[in-house]
């Protein structure tokens, strides 16, 4: 497959690199790059609905590969049947010192230290606001580095406020493990502040919000974080973001070295949440072959989202659904 051949030479260099360069192509819908899926875009997929949103299948691109919207009309020419920009912040940031993502191609897995990396959020406002595709839009959102999370909650409810529009749902990102403290709020005392300022600006849109969590929770506090994600009348729940279980010094990891734990979190969320149709458990972390798409669906889970497989496999990825 051409994929194959290209991802061969494009692992010669810096990943950052690569993905700036693939994102600036992929934003210019290139002939050559629609010739790498020719027939995808035909293939039948089959919808998904829940009471909170529908996808036009249940494959959807996680938040991280395109952080600022640049190329939102070729990966809905790709077919995913929903695409989640970010993560979005109030301000423009550079993220953390590079370099920030490393490959480990013998386990399929990827490793980054990014920070947060944003032209800012009115940039990716505009850039949203053009979009007319088919996939499914999620806006993923997240505090500055430089905002304590005594102000976080204010900072969160200033970008629901402008992302509601744009946006088929939002997500309240307060687990990557690359933004100092940021994991803190999802303490309990912490957790219920942010909710309760996220659960205000619900009562005035009808956008869908999610939670996303992180895959290093205790089981007690996984269940704390569900019971007050219920009760602050979220939409739901989107496990999970990448552990900091690894042996290298800083970062997170993912890809398929991270199903497991991620599986343990959404198994878990699944059956708490058993009966609750008025809340989605999304299923994100190491899904990379059909089988465990089956597992996810056995449990009762309909939307899930991939990023690293996307990124080993290619427009193959979609031979999970």
């Amino acid at each position: 497959m051409l994929y194959d051949l290209i991802k061969k030479a494009f692992f010669q260099f810096d990943p950052e690199q690569v993905h700036d360069f693939t994102l600036e192509k992929f934003s210019k819908n290139s002939w050559y790059l629609r010739q790498m899926i020719k027939g995808f875009e035909s293939l039948p997929f089959h919808q998904v609905s829940s009471h909170q949103m529908t996808w036009r299948n249940p494959l959807g691109l996680a938040a991280g590969f395109d952080k600022n919207g640049v190329a939102l009309d070729f990966l809905d020419y790709l077919g995913f049947g929903a695409i989640e920009v970010g993560t979005v912040t109030l301000k423009p940031q550079e993220g953390n010192p590079k370099p920030r993502i490393w490959r480990y191609p013998d386990v399929k897995a990827l490793r980054n230290a990014l920070g947060f990396p944003c032209l800012g959020s009115e940039v990716v406002l505009k850039n949203l606001k053009s979009y007319q595709g088919e996939a499914t839009l999620g806006v993923n959102i997240g505090k500055n580095k430089e905002t304590p999370n005594e102000k976080a909650a204010e900072e969160y409810g200033k970008l629901i406020e402008m992302f509601e529009e744009a946006a088929d749902y939002l997500v309240v990102n307060i687990s990557s493990p690359n933004t100092e403290g940021l994991r803190d709020l999802q303490e309990k005392k912490a957790l219920e502040n942010l909710l309760k300022v996220v659960s205000e600006k619900k009562q005035q849109t009808p956008t869908p919000i999610y939670l996303k969590i992180s895959p290093d929770e205790t089981l007690q506090s996984l269940e704390e974080i569900y019971k007050l994600t219920v009760a602050h009348g979220l939409q739901g729940i989107i496990a999970t973001n990448t552990t900091k279980q690894h042996p290298y010094e800083s970062g997170g990891y993912s890809g398929e070295p991270l199903y497991d734990l991620s599986r343990e979190a959404w198994s878990h969320l699944l059956t708490w949440n058993k009966g609750n149709d008025n809340f989605d458990i999304i299923g994100v972390g190491g899904f990379s072959h059909k089988g465990q798409v089956d597992e996810f669906r056995r449990c009762g889970g309909k939307f899930f989202q991939v990023y690293t497989s996307f990124v080993y496999q290619g427009p193959g990825i979609f031979n999970l659904i």
